[in-house]
């Protein structure tokens, strides 16, 4: 299967955001920044694009926004059930991660 900018910037974000489940949003960033340089070879450029994109989807899915455990603290301080955070952030994030991801298609 040839890889295109489209196939590319989908799988740096899908890797982005399985790597921000662990609730730090920055464990991931060595993983997507390997394979965004691997992509961009196979594509002809685009690195800084595909690795800010997997960087961004690691931090939007688990640095605070999405996980659960990563929104204890922040849940705590406010006096709001970490759950029904997270389930609110969902459709913002997810609709975040989609425009985000188009826009990378674009600048690469």
């Amino acid at each position: 299967m040839p890889l295109s900018k489209e196939v590319a910037a989908v799988t740096l974000t899908i890797t982005g955001a399985i790597t921000g489940l662990d609730g730090s949003g920055f464990s991931g960033i060595s993983l997507a920044g390997s394979v965004a340089k691997l992509f961009a070879t196979a594509i002809g450029g685009g690195a800084a694009t595909l690795t800010a994109l997997g960087q961004i989807s690691a931090i939007w899915v688990g640095g605070g926004t999405l996980i659960p455990w990563a929104l204890i603290p922040a849940a705590a301080i406010c006096n709001v059930d970490p759950f029904e955070l997270a389930r609110r952030n969902l459709l913002p994030v997810t609709i975040g991660l989609v425009v985000t991801t188009v826009v990378a298609m674009f600048l690469m």
